[in-house]
């Protein structure tokens, strides 16, 4: 019999957001899954882009690559999801510790805030250290 690897969850937190310094940030609906050989992508509509990084992501279909042959996180196509992960030259990668949870309002407006405050707290560290070198 052969061992199903299993998806170690993430929880979506405020804390694991700014922790896990996450490239993109997306809703998307999920179009399919594919397999090549062992590895395994999705194929996504973009739907809204709340963080993004160096690789430009359109509002269009796109494809997040795995890099296992691990489902993880789980996507199920036909679904709307807000995604987050890394990414590797032009390609955005759901890894370990990437977050797939299925799309809602109130998710998306927290993720949104907690990014605000996030570059809030990072401009005002800057900032006491700038002061300090000037003393």
């Amino acid at each position: 019999m052969q061992s199903v690897q299993k998806c170690k969850p993430v929880k979506l937190s405020k804390k694991t957001y700014s922790k896990n310094n996450y490239n993109y940030v997306i809703r998307a609906r999920v179009k399919e899954i594919k397999t090549r050989n062992h590895d395994l992508s999705a194929i996504v509509e973009v739907k809204d882009i709340l963080k993004s990084s160096l690789v430009n992501i359109p509002r269009d279909t796109v494809t997040l690559y795995y890099n296992s042959g691990c489902l993880c996180p789980p996507l199920a196509a036909n679904e709307e999801y807000i995604i987050m992960g890394y990414e590797n030259e032009e390609r955005l990668l759901l890894i370990d510790g990437s977050i797939a949870q299925k799309w809602k309002e109130k998710v998306g407006r927290k993720v949104k805030d907690w990014d605000r405050n996030l570059h809030k707290e990072k401009r005002v560290n800057s900032d006491k250290s700038k002061t300090r070198r000037r003393h």
